[in-house]
Order: C-alpha cells, then structure tokens, then sequence
C-alpha cells in the first residue's frame, strides 16, 4: 500500500508540474505539425463536354480511322455522369461533326453536320464555328479539347518545311507567323490563329495528341486557354493516345485523371518511344519570370550540348532545364518554377524520329518541356524565335 501511495503521489506531482509549465509565461514549444492530408480527386458530379478535334487530310487518315474506332470503343467503359463527346474528323473525303451515344447496347454515331470538303479545317473562323456549334448542342459546366494532327509548336510552317525538307534558303526570313499546329492538305494553323479559334471557351484541358506541342514557347501562347495542358516535347507515334483507355478516365474524376492519363501513356509505349507532360497552366508565366532571371546570368554554350527532341542537322527543340543547367551556376529557383509548372513529365529511352537520317536517337533526360536556343548558324530561326511571346518576355 505504501508504495502505491508513494507512486500516486509522484504521478499527482508530475502533473501539477505539467500543469505549472503550460500556464508559464515561458515560451513553449508548439506541437509537431500533423502530416498533410492528401486531396484525393473527387467524382466529376459537373456536366462535362468533350470535342476531340481530329484533322487527318494530310497522311494521317489511316492512323486516325483507326484512332476513332477507339474512341468507339472507349464508350463502352463510360462512367456513369452527365457528359457528351463530339467528334469533328477531316478525312480529305468528308469533313464532319458527330456526337458519341449509345443504341441498343452499340456505341454508335450520331450526324451533327456534314461539311463542305473545300473548307479549309486550320482556318481559324472555321475552327471557332465548329467549336460554337458543339457549345449550342451541348453546354456543359466544363469542357475538355483533344486536338489531333501534325504538329511543330512554336516554329513557323514554312521554315519547319525548309528544316524538315533539308532546304537551302534558311538565310531568309521565314513568311509566316511564328509556331503552327494542325494540317489540312498543305495548309497549316499557326499558335496565334489557334489561340483566338478556341478563344470564345477557356478548357478545363487541352490534350495534344500532335508532334512537338511540348514546347514551352507554344504553351505559353496557350497558357489563357486552358487550366491544363497534356502534350509531347518530341513525335507522337501514328497510334497517338490510348484512347479506348484515356476517354473514360476523362470523366471519372473532377480532376480528369489528367496525371493517371500521363502514366499510362507512359506504359503505352514503355517499349517503343514516347515523351509526354502535363502542364499547370497557372504557372507558366511564373515560369517565364524565373527564366527572364536565368537569361540575365546565361552564359555561352555549346547547344549541341544540350539535349535535343529532334534529329535536325541544326535542333529546332531542345530540353529547357537542361539548357538552363548547362548555362547558369545556380539553377534552383527555376528548377522550383519548372517543377511547380510541369506536375508529370515522362519519357523513354529512345525516340523514334522522321526529323534527321536515323530512325531513332537517344533521349537521356526530359523535363517535359522543350524551348528553342539560338545558333549562330539559323539566323531566319532566331529571327522568328524572337518573336514569339516567350522569346520577348525572357529576354527583356
């Protein structure tokens, strides 16, 4: 017994210690932080409608006949919701809009509108049309953009032909307007002419199923249009997106499955070639600050240093953190930046390429983001470099 009172006693004594410390004017250490909670995505409860934009009248028919059979597919894996997908496809033979649904069990296609063949696809009061007539048939709290073609980000058609094609007149300037995206017969859309097309509806998320849209100048074009962008800083193989896995993925949650997406492009093509990022679009002009910081302090370089996502005699597509590793002392503040802008990036070993005389190249490193650097020896390409918006905002 006694020793039971001698313990009851000293544990009466710690607390009424215990008690004494908390009511000290004595600074006391505050408790440990609990551990964040992770945000996990919740159900996408909002109506959603999706517009896959499709232009193949320029050798990709035969990919994207396929590509559309998969998204047929696709359909019957939906989740439940309140969702439309419209898809507008160029083929060269037909040009139209239909819209996804189900008939009897089948996942089928429903006409919208059929399309004169002679309308140019990549002009850009074309393309808004199409998009406003897919806003009337279906408005929705939310919507969602896949655009499908060739793509060449932020390099002028006409000079991405001279680059492509080998050409000798690279001392002239270049006659179109800087970046293009999209292909109809020879016609292609440049960045500025896309941004206003789909400028009448700001996308939850733009997906580039297209070469070369992972550059940083076009992005940043694009950085008003969209919350986020999904898209390749290299080729895109004919095959393009695993659709019959990603079109539902899209509306499960109210994050759109966006990084999930990234990830199982990813495994698509582990064993083939394949580059892809996804971008906060919030963040890219925080991104251009740290890299108008970078270009103060940026010291001269060997560009054939750094690494490429082209196979070009003179690359027209290099790795931004690499370029910014190689040419400042202290990279950390834009390496915060670039992380706080691309929230995936992934990539294979090698990339399969059309751009050079081999068939592939290896790829050591990819931050998800290309940029372009100025050589010496393309005076047109820094030229129409410079006039991007990127270009005017870093180096002022």
């Amino acid at each position: 017994m006694k020793s039971y009172k001698t313990l009851l006693f000293a544990l009466v004594a710690v607390v009424m210690q215990f008690a004494v410390a908390c009511n000290s004017d004595e600074p006391q250490p505050a408790p440990a932080p609990e551990p964040p909670v992770e945000q996990l995505p919740q159900p996408l409860t909002e109506s959603h409608t999706l517009t896959i934009f499709m232009q193949g009248n320029n050798g990709l028919a035969e990919f994207m006949d396929s590509n559309l059979q998969r998204i047929l597919a696709s359909y019957y894996n939906m989740p439940e919701g309140d969702f439309r997908i419209f898809v507008f496809y160029d083929r060269g033979n037909y040009t139209r809009l239909t819209e996804l649904y189900m008939n009897d069990g089948m996942a089928k296609q429903r006409l919208v509108e059929e399309y004169d063949t002679s309308f140019s696809t990549v002009d850009p009061d074309f393309v808004k049309s199409v998009l406003a007539q897919v806003k009337a048939e279906a408005p929705a709290d939310s919507y969602g953009l896949i655009l499908s073609s060739h793509g060449g980000g932020w390099v002028p058609s006409l000079l991405y032909d001279e680059y492509l094609f080998k050409s000798d007149s690279r001392s002239e300037a270049p006659a179109a307007q800087p970046l293009f995206y999209g292909q109809d017969d020879y016609d292609c859309m440049e960045i500025p002419d896309l941004v206003a097309a789909i400028s009448d509806t700001h996308y939850d998320y733009i997906i580039f199923d297209a070469c070369f849209m992972g550059n940083v100048e076009a992005l940043y074009d694009l950085r008003n249009s969209a919350d986020y962008i999904v898209a390749s800083a290299a080729e895109v193989l004919g095959a393009g997106f695993p659709y019959e896995i990603m079109i539902p993925m899209l509306f499960e949650y109210d994050d759109h499955s966006l990084r999930a997406i990234c990830e199982e492009y990813m495994e698509y093509y582990k064993n083939s070639s394949g580059t892809v990022a996804l971008v906060d679009c919030s963040e890219l002009e925080p991104l251009a600050e740290a890299m108008r910081a970078v270009m103060a302090e940026m010291g001269e370089l060997d560009a054939n240093a750094v690494q490429a996502y082209d196979a070009f005699d003179y690359h027209l597509y290099f790795d931004l953190l690499h370029y910014v590793e190689l040419g400042v002392e202290n990279s950390s503040a834009f390496e915060k930046a670039l992380r706080e802008a691309v929230l995936f990036a992934g990539h294979t070993e090698t990339i399969m390429t059309s751009t050079g005389d081999v068939d592939s190249f290896e790829l050591s490193r990819s931050c998800g983001l290309s940029c372009y650097i100025p050589q010496e020896a393309c005076p047109a390409t820094e030229a129409a470099w410079r006039e991007t918006a990127w270009a005017k905002v870093i180096l002022e």
